[in-house]
């Protein structure tokens, strides 16, 4: 028998009181289905500023998160499987019409995660769990085998197009995309939702042998997303020749398919830039390794080939209901997108060794009534490098600063005051704490 310590602060109490019910019924019977034995669990409901204090006192990250999990030991009372903390702020950011779906949702997610499962490191088997577990006690509607909801990982060499053919198919950009390798540094996630279901994107970094610890965090996002996807898209750059990379990639993939079948793309990009009879040898050598249930020669660029690319991903996806909120573009904070923003324009003011050793980090937000006020670190690795963002009289700064404000303007649809400023910050890239910070903004 499972024992709910159901907590509301003060702050949210009014705007959650109806969800409670059914929340503490579908948490009492999440863990009597997983822990046969008697068991407690704290579940706590908080806004945005507390959970921010947790984060701040337990994983070093200044920032909200929708859900917190504090497994828990045996007590001479009894079992007890954690506490786990769930912002309602958050949580109604995805939207109000359904707070307590989304409420269950993250208690089903904590819950798995106090009982030792990681989507971060196992093979996909959380993720499948907790699909089985929603569809069980989260109901689904009388269409579910016509509607289709899955997940599609875009993988491939760093620069082979994959943010770009995210954003051409979500029809809106939502990743920052450049000429530069290496330009997505963590897995981002778009969210299509339509008639017919909804396609979850993995946007990943590119696949390469990391030399940091931030690089291999991003081929780890990337490995890791190869391993939960229920359809793989490998993006292969036709316009560059095939190289140690490209094999590098596709031996990836290959291990992926071997460890757990599922269908998988071939996507051919850039043909925009490619004759025709350059295509062939490259169709042949993918079809040769038969991985791939269809090898499409796109452009992300210009759209040519994307429609169909869409429509076998729909082909391919399991049935099921939405696992977001259908009116979600993504599941990432504001905060991360906007930081976000302004490293593309980073990404496009300076040359190109530097791009490697800059992140960037959002040291103030603060919403008035008429505009927001942003202060931004852009962190480099060595202190000549402070020289090359600043530029000669201030001047590459102050365009960096110019460009992102504009774009942050038309994001969040209102006046932005940004200020820059750029912090050495050696070793960055082997630091925890920072990378850590980096991946909420």
């Amino acid at each position: 028998m499972a024992t709910i310590d159901l907590q509301v602060a003060a702050a949210v109490e009014a705007r959650c009181r109806e969800c409670l019910p059914g929340l503490r019924a579908v948490a009492r019977d999440v863990v009597g289905e997983l822990v046969p034995e008697p068991a407690t669990l704290t579940l706590r409901l908080v806004d945005d500023a507390e959970i921010r204090e947790l984060n701040r006192a337990y994983r070093q990250i200044d920032s909200a998160t929708d859900v917190l999990s504090f497994p828990g030991e045996e007590t001479p009372e009894g079992r007890h499987l954690g506490d786990i903390v769930i912002s309602v702020d958050t949580a109604a950011a995805r939207g109000d019409a359904h707070l307590e779906r989304e409420l269950k949702v993250l208690a089903l997610h904590g819950i798995l995660h106090c009982l030792g499962h990681d989507h971060e490191t196992d093979s996909g088997e959380m993720e499948a769990l907790e699909t089985r577990l929603r569809a069980r006690f989260l109901g689904a509607s009388g269409d579910q085998e016509s509607r289709r909801a899955g997940t599609v990982a875009l993988v491939g060499r760093p620069n082979a197009g994959k943010s770009t053919l995210m954003n051409r198919m979500l029809g809106e950009k939502l990743a920052i995309v450049s000429d530069k390798p290496q330009t997505t540094r963590h897995r981002l996630i778009g969210i299509l939702s339509t008639e017919r279901g909804q396609m979850v994107f993995h946007d990943t970094p590119g696949l390469h042998r990391p030399l940091h610890r931030l690089n291999r965090r991003m081929v780890h996002a990337a490995a890791a997303a190869l391993k939960e996807a229920d359809v793989v898209c490998l993006l292969r750059d036709a316009a560059t020749p095939f190289g140690r990379g490209d094999a590098y990639a596709l031996d990836l993939v290959a291990a992926a398919a071997a460890e757990r079948s599922r269908p998988m793309l071939c996507l051919l990009n850039k043909i925009d830039l490619v004759s025709k009879p350059r295509l062939l040898p490259e169709i042949e050598r993918y079809a040769g390794r038969a991985l791939f249930e269809e090898i499409v020669p796109v452009s992300a660029l210009t759209g040519d080939g994307v429609d169909e690319v869409l429509e076998l991903l729909w082909r391919h996806l399991p049935p099921g209901e939405p696992r977001h909120d259908p009116e979600l573009l993504t599941v990432h904070t504001e905060r991360f997108l906007v930081a976000e923003l302004i490293r593309e324009k980073v990404l496009e003011q300076t040359r190109d060794e530097l791009p490697f050793t800059t992140a960037v980090v959002i040291e103030v937000w603060e919403d008035g009534e008429k505009r927001t006020d942003l202060l931004a670190s852009i962190l480099v690795d060595r202190e000549n490098h402070k020289g090359i963002v600043v530029g000669r009289g201030g001047r590459r700064i102050k365009e960096i600063g110019t460009a992102a404000r504009r774009d942050l303007e038309e994001f969040l649809e209102r006046r932005v005051y940004l200020e820059l400023r750029v912090r050495t910050e050696p070793g960055w890239r082997e630091d925890a704490a920072v990378l850590s910070r980096l991946e909420t903004g």
